[in-house]
């Protein structure tokens, strides 16, 4: 498997190893949607596109995850 020997090599570096795509994957155009009749502006981060959920990518989070067990599966 690919990647760093430390933390800060995922959150310095371009290659994404290890990446969460985003809030969301592709563009959204002009920076706005409507849903429900509420328009929302985001932050536009590839001209006047948003791409995968804004500035600060979700591949710049260090996430810790926790086990879990529950009735139907564990996760």
């Amino acid at each position: 498997m690919l990647g760093f020997d430390s933390p800060a090599g995922y959150l310095n570096n371009v290659p994404y190893f290890g990446a969460v795509v985003g809030r969301y994957a592709n563009r959204i155009r002009n920076a706005q949607f409507t849903l429900d009749g509420t328009t929302y502006h985001l932050a536009k981060n590839i001209g006047q596109n948003t791409l995968h959920g804004g500035v600060r990518g979700f591949d710049k989070v260090l996430w810790t995850g926790e086990p879990f067990q529950t009735t139907a599966a564990p996760g």
